[in-house]
This record gives C-alpha cells, structure tokens and sequence, in this order.
C-alpha cells in the first residue's frame, strides 16, 4: 500500500514539474490524435497553414489556444496543420534529427567527412537562421519534405522547442540541439566504436 502512494507521489511530482510548453503540447496532440480518423477535422485543420483560411481551423483550434496571431498561437496552428497534413508521429528524436533523415547518400557522405554541404543541409542552415515568427514557414517545408518521404516527425518536441524559440536565448539553445543532432551523429557513433 505504501508502496503505491509512493508511486503516485511520484507521478504527482513529474506532472509538477512538466512545463507550460508540455502540459500545452500533450493537451494538442492528444486533441490531434483522438481526432486524426476524422477527415472532415483533418482538412479543416490543415487550413491552418494557409492564412487566407485559418478561420476554417478555428473551430478546432480554439479548444487548444490556437486563434489569433500571438507566437503562441501561431505555434499552435503550425502543429495542428502539418499534424493534419503528415499524421506519421513518433515520441523520439528532435528535429534536427529528423532534418538529417531527409539527406541523401550523396550529401549525407560529404556531410560525415566534412567535404561540403548540399541542398538539404543548405536549407537546414536557412531553418536555423530563422528569427522570431520567420521559423513557422521553414519548419512547415521541411516537415512536407518528411512527408513525401515517409518519416515521422515528434510533433511533441517540436511544438516545446517552437514554444521556446520566441525568446532569443531559448532559441539559440533549440539552434544548438538541433545542430548537434543533425551534424554530429556520425562523430558519436565512431566515438562509441
């Protein structure tokens, strides 16, 4: 007996000490999921992306703060619509991972020896040069991309790292992750062998 209130001590404890971003993103894409079989939800919410027709996205998007032009709210929309557009989900990796699936072998080799960069790691560069609100509309290509090429994306971390993008020392440590993950993974993995 006590060792099940020690448990669900616990687990108060860790919900304490989630922050706004993640209470927010699990709240979105629970809503997101428990709806993802509704077609008719799903074309409304990839509305969200276009701004000539977000007001069709705004049923939807007010149950989880996402009408308005706020950075909060525009974080919301983004996550809603290309969660509408490309459903394929996972819970693990950043998107700077994400971004280095997208290489080709070609680029992929001059990226691991360092020779050169290509397209993809050319706009990866342009993604992380974003200020501000100029990251909504980079984030949204490279997720297309993911999807014309079937890998899954992890809509939670990326809706807590947009969240902090809008302060500009948060985003230059999201800047660093991300480039970490998308530069280095070759480098950990001669290190480890």
């Amino acid at each position: 007996m006590a060792e099940k209130l020690d448990d669900k001590a616990a687990a108060t404890k860790d919900a304490d000490k989630k922050t706004d971003a993640q209470k927010r993103a699990e709240k979105l894409l629970k809503f997101l999921g428990d709806r993802s079989e509704d077609r008719g939800v799903m074309a409304d919410l990839r509305c969200a992306l276009v701004e000539g027709k977000r007001h069709r996205a705004w049923p939807y998007l007010g149950y989880v703060g996402g009408i308005g032009d706020k950075y909060s709210e525009r974080a919301v929309q983004t996550i809603a619509g290309l969660y509408a557009t490309h459903p394929n989900a996972i819970h693990e990796g950043d998107f700077g991972a994400m971004c280095r699936k997208l290489l080709g072998d070609e680029e992929r080799k001059k990226l691991d020896t360092a020779e050169g960069v290509g397209p993809i790691t050319r706009r990866f560069q342009h993604l992380l040069a974003a200020e501000g609100e100029e990251i909504f509309d980079r984030i949204v290509r490279f997720v297309l991309r993911a999807k014309t090429e079937e890998i899954p994306v992890n809509y939670m971390e990326l809706f807590e790292k947009l969240h902090y993008w809008q302060w500009p020392d948060s985003a230059d440590r999201v800047r660093a992750e991300w480039a970490r993950s998308f530069w280095t993974p070759a480098a950990e993995e001669e290190a480890e062998a």
